[in-house]
């Protein structure tokens, strides 16, 4: 029997992820930026109406992680939290103005980034590409759900 390697098809998501973090990179230097740019955009938009629990369902992202993202940006001196006066329990995220000024710079890169990603690309394709992957998601939810309980080899 020959024996024949697979390559998992998060190897090369996670190859296309590193070359569009390492250009996205490149595009924000100046900004003094890090990271966590997508959510840094989201936390500016929403400004003061979002709260880290409703910034983790729209990631599908970790509370846990979500905490460690927003201590990072505020370490940046791009965004805050304040508690909430309607539910003192939860914190909104606010973005300072150093945040609002690269906001608009930001979303630019996106753009860009994407539109260069997608070059020579038909429409239709990054709509199929699109809903693939959105399938793929769904199906390694249902597939993780049915794994069955087995011990070490």
């Amino acid at each position: 029997m020959e024996i024949q390697l697979i390559e998992p098809i998060s190897r090369k998501l996670n190859r296309l992820g590193r070359d569009y973090l390492a250009a996205l990179h490149k595009h924000m230097e100046h900004l003094e930026i890090k990271n966590y740019y997508y959510p840094l955009t989201l936390i500016c938009y929403y400004d003061g109406q979002l709260t880290q629990k409703a910034l983790s369902e729209k990631l599908d992202t970790d509370k846990s992680i979500i905490v460690k993202i927003i201590d990072a940006l505020a370490g940046e001196g791009l965004v805050y939290r304040q508690i909430n006066p309607d539910d003192r329990r939860q914190h909104l995220l606010g973005a300072t103005e150093k945040a609002k000024k690269a906001f608009p710079h930001i979303l630019k890169v996106f753009k860009h980034m994407n539109s260069s990603a997608s070059k020579n690309i038909p429409a239709d394709d990054m709509e199929v590409f699109e809903r693939v992957l959105l399938k793929m998601k769904d199906n390694l939810v249902g597939f993780a759900a049915s794994a069955p309980v087995t011990k070490t080899i």
